[in-house]
């Protein structure tokens, strides 16, 4: 574009899988903004998006008899990416050619009636890309100096929405964890909407 070459980095997943920004905070999602950092260190690109490809195979339902086209169209929503894409509309439509209105079918877009990116894209702008970015940067240190300082805190990580991240381990006989009253505590991921945990991040940057 008039503005610079732009880059997307796409996983491909064998389950369906999108960004959690509340993990992002906790620093337990950051590898395609990782990914997306080194690339825009090393090259001269600003970021399109972060997003994961399903590669399950789908099965369509439907309540009649479909044409093969209408199956195809069927097939091309179910392999529908999701993550995070830069709130530009030029953008989004080099991404999804086809999207001129309404829910795209390959990437978290809609365009609304006045031919913009709607609050219903799973989108952020090139400030709260960057922010997220450098956030990543920073807990990646973070998390690399508690490493080599030997840092092992019997404290697994409790989603409030999803449950325990150490429901079903192999290895409770080794952490000896047992949570409780003068026992061992979770630590806690919340819930929090898009636009919150967006303004936190940038908060932190912004003080750090």
């Amino acid at each position: 574009t008039s503005d610079g070459n732009y880059i997307r980095i796409i996983d491909y997943k064998s389950s369906v899988k999108d960004i959690n920004l509340n993990e992002v905070k906790a620093g337990l999602q950051l590898q395609l903004l990782t990914y997306m950092d080194a690339v825009c260190e090393i090259e001269d690109v600003l970021p399109a998006g972060v997003l994961y490809f399903n590669l399950i195979d789908p099965t369509i339902k439907a309540s009649s008899h479909l044409s093969q086209e209408e199956i195809e169209f069927e097939l091309r929503k179910q392999f529908k990416m999701k993550g995070l894409i830069l709130a530009d509309i030029d953008v989004a439509q080099m991404m999804d050619t086809n999207l001129e209105k309404g829910s795209s079918n390959v990437i978290p877009a809609y365009v609304d009636k006045d031919g913009n990116l709607s609050q219903k894209s799973s989108s952020v702008t090139r400030k709260q890309f960057e922010d997220l970015q450098k956030y990543t940067k920073n807990m990646l240190s973070k998390i690399s100096e508690e490493i080599l300082s030997g840092k092992i805190d019997v404290k697994p990580y409790y989603k409030v929405k999803g449950g325990k991240t150490c429901e079903y381990c192999s290895y409770k006989s080794i952490c000896q964890f047992n949570n409780g009253i003068c026992k061992n505590s979770y630590y806690y991921i919340g819930n929090i909407n898009k636009d919150a945990i967006l303004e936190q991040i940038a908060n932190k940057e912004a003080t750090d």
